[in-house]
């Protein structure tokens, strides 16, 4: 059985910075590991369910397990639908149709372009300019590598 330097891990401040920061960057390997693991175990069940697997009545493709695992009895790659409105059909639909009044509306847009030659021109000031454009700061933190 190994022996374990029991005065070396005493003498470890868990809370140090670089502690943590190895802690930090062990995690983020660890997860980019799993992920990648989960990634590709996914495309391997996809395959499989679309190979075995039953049609439900909401299109989506089911097998059942042979047992239960972990809690889960079937698998299954769900079927999500998403509509967006494609803009050159609709325009030329509408336009056929005449409806152009009926179903556009006007939408009031500050034209930037337009407001930033309002300040070159001392129109508005810089300060009134910053107020327009409030700064939202977001914080990553970054692990650099040599």
């Amino acid at each position: 059985m190994a022996r374990v330097k029991t005065e070396t891990l005493r003498s470890v401040d868990v809370n140090s910075l670089e502690v943590q920061a190895k802690e930090y960057a062990f995690v983020k390997k660890q997860l980019e590991h799993w992920e990648k693991q989960q990634k590709d175990l996914k495309e391997k069940l996809f395959a499989h369910i679309e190979e075995v697997g039953e049609i439900d009545s909401k299109g989506n493709i089911v097998i059942e397990l042979p047992k239960e695992i972990e809690g889960f009895v079937s698998i299954m790659k769900q079927r999500r639908v998403s509509r967006k409105i494609n803009e050159q059909v609709a325009d030329e639909l509408i336009a056929a149709k005449g409806l152009e009044e009926k179903l556009y509306k006007t939408i009031r847009v500050i034209d930037e372009d337009a407001l930033m030659a309002a300040l070159y021109s001392d129109e508005l000031t810089e300060e009134e300019v910053d107020e327009m454009y409030p700064q939202n700061i977001v914080w990553a933190l970054v692990m650099n590598k040599k």
